[in-house]
């Protein structure tokens, strides 16, 4: 990557005159063969019947039909070269005071001629796919190296590290638009450019920052503060993560949601892409290749509405850079990349899977206190840009160190997340100790390690609890698709009475296991083939009793109706639970009558799976 030099001023000299020597049209392999030296204009490749190009300001065009209009879009301001290059000439004129023979003079262009060499040099080219190969502003990895696409810049920093392999010295490079590390930055409207001069953890907004993001009235001040901080972070190194964790920020009306946004919008400012009311096709068709971040204010649930499981569809996948497909009305379908972090506000929030709350920090605020007096905090013009700087900066130390640190620590047995949640969790606590250093997370809340001599670190003991404690409700939340199946047949309701109520499935192998006296074995089965469902006495195969789940069935089918398990789907669920609630190997016992019908059913272990739940 080369420095920036100096802007050259427009050269673009008149079409008649010879250029390096070479005069109009006469190029070695004109009109076609090879494409024109010094073009302004570069060719990437093809796809099907589009030629993707680089025009001569830098910007990459998708070009399916080739007029004179179109051509002069990708040559302009360069539009002599274009003559130059593919000259139609003029006829022959004289010299009005002599009479003698003038050469011809350039006219126009020869547009198919010009057409037959930028295609033709795309089929040299070859394949190209923009999704692949193509990236747009935002955040960005190349060769363990942090890259920030502005628009018009690519910015890096080169470090220099010491026996630790820790950074020591920092310089800030930059340069335009192009091809690096096999992939083609393009140009577009910029945005955020990093502050010149290295930016110290001392002398960092990041502080001020999170004390301003402390003065709201979170749920868990102790921590929500930092998670929101290094949100913030991770959204500016984007494409550069492996996982880009999705906040969710809910409470009331007048709790400071918007306002929340309105800051962040404020630190960012055109690289945030926001908005309140959009689609899931408005965002990516908006962001295209660029890894910005994306901010969903007033995300609320709407009855009979799509819109929103799209979006968050989309954040999801964005998360860890999917690839996303999506039908066209022409008959071509679009394929898109998103490597974007999300954050969304709601007072009442959509449907959330789990597959959405494994990689969601769900941040909640309560009202504001009316008798405490509060102003907005006043977001300088220049926070963003030192915060991007001390990113930058600080990316060496933070894939190498700080982050791997975070990962060991969340792998505490003590702490029952997995590997997403490690991922989610440890990317944004990492990002904050980027930002504000141990000291600074201490000083929001985190525990001190009292016996740290000469310095100041964390209390990872501490930590583990405090980090178990925080996190509890939200893995409450997070129901595996096994368990919903299971207390979804719990839950059913059955057509049978006790003392004027309904019974559940639930119900009666709650009574069966109590020794009621009317519930016996013989009536119990008899109770749950109303649903479809079966049952195995204690020892046959398990221990305690065994729920028999039909691997098909009629009443199932119409329990699931309307959700992700029907028509056998449930089977597919419980083949994800642990082998002390679902029975592998029992082969001999996995088929039973009910209803007088041979079904091939699923085991459950009742107390197999009290013990998973009360674990």
């Amino acid at each position: 990557m080369q420095a920036l030099g100096e802007v050259k001023a427009l050269d673009d000299p008149d079409p008649n005159l010879a250029r390096n020597g070479i005069k109009p049209g006469q190029w070695p392999g004109a009109p076609h063969d090879s494409m024109p030296p010094d073009c302004p204009v570069t060719v990437l490749g093809k796809k099907g019947e589009t030629v993707y190009v680089i025009d001569a300001i830098g910007e990459m065009q998708a070009v399916t039909r080739w007029d004179l209009p179109t051509l002069a879009r990708l040559f302009a301001p360069h539009l002599n070269y274009l003559m130059w290059a593919w000259p139609a000439f003029g006829k022959a004129e004289t010299d009005p005071e002599t009479g003698d023979p003038l050469p011809p003079k350039v006219k126009r262009i020869e547009r198919d001629k010009a057409a037959m060499a930028l295609i033709n040099e795309a089929g040299r080219k070859g394949l190209f796919d923009p999704q692949q190969n193509v990236r747009g502003r935002g955040g960005w990895k190349a060769q363990d190296k942090f890259i920030w696409h502005s628009g018009k810049f690519l910015f890096s920093v080169d470090v220099k590290t010491n026996g630790e392999n820790r950074a020591t010295d920092w310089q800030l490079t930059a340069a335009k638009p192009g091809e690096y590390d096999g992939y083609f930055y393009a140009q577009d409207a910029d945005t955020l450019h990093p502050w010149q001069s290295p930016i110290g953890i001392y002398d960092s907004p990041a502080h001020q920052l999170l004390q301003d993001l402390q003065s709201w009235n979170w749920e868990r001040p102790y921590i929500d503060p930092i998670f929101l901080l290094g949100w913030i972070g991770s959204s500016l190194l984007g494409g550069a993560l492996e996982v880009r964790p999705i906040v969710f920020t809910t409470g009331g009306a007048g709790v400071g949601k918007s306002t929340l946004h309105n800051i962040i919008r404020a630190l960012f400012g055109n690289v945030l892409y926001t908005t309140a009311n959009t689609t899931a096709a408005g965002i990516y068709q908006n962001l295209k290749q660029d890894s910005r971040p994306v901010a969903v204010d007033e995300f609320e649930r709407k009855a009979h509405s799509s819109k929103e499981g799209q979006i968050v569809e989309l954040a999801r996948q964005s998360y860890s850079g999917a690839k996303g497909y999506r039908g066209g009305a022409n008959g071509e379908g679009t394929e898109f990349e998103l490597r974007s972090s999300f954050m969304f506000s709601a007072i009442m929030p959509p449907v959330l899977g789990v597959q959405d709350r494994t990689r969601m920090i769900i941040l909640n605020l309560n009202a504001l206190d009316k008798k405490k007096t509060t102003t907005q905090p006043v977001i300088s013009d220049t926070a963003g840009r030192m915060i991007l700087r001390q990113l930058m900066d600080g990316f060496h130390d933070f894939y190498w160190h700080i982050l791997p640190k975070w990962r060991q620590i969340l792998s505490d047995p003590r702490l029952p997340f997995d590997a997403r949640a490690i991922d989610t969790y440890g990317t944004v606590l990492a990002c904050a100790e980027l930002l504000v250093g141990e000291q600074g997370m201490i000083d929001a809340g985190l525990p001190q390690d009292g016996l740290a001599v000469g310095e100041c670190k964390l209390d990872i003991d501490h930590l583990v609890e405090i980090l178990e404690h925080a996190t509890a409700a939200e893995r409450g939340d997070q129901v595996p698709k096994w368990q919903e199946v299971i207390e979804k047949i719990l839950g059913a309701k059955l057509d049978s009475y006790k003392g004027g109520d309904k019974l559940t499935v639930g119900g009666v192998l709650e009574q069966l296991e109590q020794g009621s006296e009317w519930m016996t074995l013989q009536e119990a089965r008899a109770r749950l083939a109303l649903m479809g469902l079966g049952l195995r006495d204690k020892g046959d195969p398990a221990e305690g009793y065994s729920l028999a789940i039909p691997i098909s069935d009629d009443n199932l089918d119409r329990l699931f109706a309307d959700s992700d398990y029907l028509r056998g789907g449930w089977t597919m669920a419980l083949k994800q639970a642990p082998e002390g609630v679902v029975l592998r190997r029992a082969d001999n016992k996995q088929t039973m009558k009910i209803n007088r019908a041979a079904k091939k059913v699923t085991l459950v272990d009742l107390q197999g799976y009290d013990k998973w739940v009360s674990e």
